[in-house]
Formats: C-alpha cells, structure tokens, sequence
C-alpha cells in the first residue's frame, strides 16, 4: 500500500461484483459458457513482506500448465512476484510485458518503507525492459528523470495525451509489436488507477486526465485476442474508498473482456 489502506479488500470486491455477471460478453459477443474457470484460492498475506512475496511467487510457480491464470490484488507490489513466478513456472521462456497504469512505480525501495511503487525497480534483475509497455502513465509525482530513465532502458511509454493524440488502434499496434519481438508470450497488469478518477474513484491515489472505461476495457480485450497472454493481474481497488462499488464492478468488467480476448483470439 503507498497511500490509502483498503486493497487488501479488493479481490473479494471485484469477485462479488463479477459473480452477478453472467458468462456472456456482450459488448464483445464473446459467450465463455464452455469456459471451465478454477479458483485456484488465495495466497497466505503475512506480516513480512519477503515471506509474502514468497508465497506468491511459490503459488504462481505450482499453477498448472493447462490453466490460464488471472490474478486479483491487493496492490501493485504482487506484480514482482508474480512474474517471478510466471517465469518459475515456464523456465527458459521469455515474456513482454504490458502494463496499464497512471504510475511508474519506478522508485528504488527504502528498505523498511518499501510498497506498491517499486515494483518496475525491484524486478530489474528478471525483467526486459526492451519488451515493456507502460500505458496511461500521467501521475504528476514524478521528474523527468523517471520518463527519461525508463525510455532509456527501451520502455515503450505513452500517455492519455499521446494516446487520445495517435489513436488507439495506431498505439495498440504500436505496442503489441514492441511486446512481442522474439517472445514467447505476453504479461498484462492493469492498475485500476490507470482510469480516470471520475470512473475509478475507490483506489488509493486517484487521478485526473486518465484513461477511459471503454478505452482500457477494449485494450484488454484486443490485447488478450492478439498475443498469447501467460496471464494477468488486476489491482489497487480499494472498496473502502468506493462509490456505490463502481470500481470493483469495473474491474470485473476488464476481468470478463480480458477471458473474452483469450476466447476470441486465434492464439488460444
């Protein structure tokens, strides 16, 4: 957590809110009514940060092959270990990675203070960057030096201003190719705070001038139908701070165009 507690609440939000769907993507045409889906449990939080991260990276390692894993937080800091454990779990692979977020979360960790911004910096041993996509960066915490470094290191960054400016369609393609060179799949994670506050105001650091519903919600699926995706996250909903659930509900509403992609798509 790195600003306003309550994500610890989120995945038991978004999964109530998903329940009351049925299994037919409408907006998309996509039935899953075939679809076998597994709940694979939840993963031991303790009160030590490396025991936790421990653990989720021990879970992901031991998911089957057959199954395609969707993970819900909790904050952002559950990416590191999971795709440490995505890559435990298929040795010798390599994957891109493509991640919404209104944050870098790029700050080196202060041992003792560390959360959900570090998370880009503390996977730099595992990680290439040359194969990252950061979309929906706009959070004005940060220098400069945060977009030069990242560019620097190959990350393909783009913001609301520069997406709304190019087109989805130009920047998706943009970043698929950029995520996809000599890969054997692709990773997603998906900050709820990528969404404009007006839309997703039950997080804990909102934003203004962000992404839209629709937007986010049609990359997911485009995405998820394009590239063979080894598996998503979708974090920092905090129904604490909700509005009449709507951030839990919109965060189902990624989940479900997320299994509509991969159903649709001519990978799976």
């Amino acid at each position: 957590m790195s600003h306003r507690p309550g994500t610890r609440f989120g995945p038991e939000g978004i999964l109530t809110a998903f329940n009351g769907f049925s299994l037919y993507c409408t907006d998309k045409r996509v039935s899953l009514d075939h679809v076998r889906l597994v709940d694979l449990g939840r993963v031991d939080v303790v009160h030590s940060l490396p025991e936790t991260y421990a653990n989720i990276t021990e879970a992901v390692a031991r998911i089957p092959p057959e199954q395609h894993p969707v993970f819900l937080g909790g904050d952002h800091s559950i990416a590191d270990p999971i795709f440490r454990g995505l890559l435990r779990r298929n040795p010798g692979r390599r994957f891109g990675l493509i991640v919404f977020d209104a944050h870098f979360d790029a700050r080196p960790p202060i041992p003792g203070k560390e959360h959900s911004g570090h998370w880009m910096k503390t996977l730099e041993d595992v990680i290439d960057y040359s194969v990252t996509a950061q979309l929906g960066i706009s959070a004005p915490i940060y220098s400069e030096y945060y977009m030069r470094s990242a560019e620097e290191q190959g990350v393909l960054v783009r913001t609301p201003y520069e997406i709304r400016r190019r087109g989805w369609r130009e920047t998706l393609e943009e970043a698929i190719s950029h995520v996809s060179r000599d890969t054997d799949g692709v990773y997603i994670s998906v900050d709820i705070d990528c969404l404009d506050q007006a839309f997703a105001p039950g997080t804990s650091v909102p934003n203004g001038s962000g992404l839209l519903t629709h937007e986010v919600a049609d990359a997911v699926f485009e995405i998820s139908g394009a590239v063979p995706v080894v598996g998503i996250d979708i974090n920092e909903v905090s129904p604490p701070l909700d509005r009449l659930d709507q951030t839990s509900q919109l965060a189902a509403h990624l989940l479900l165009n997320h299994m509509a992609g991969v159903v649709a798509g001519k990978w799976a």
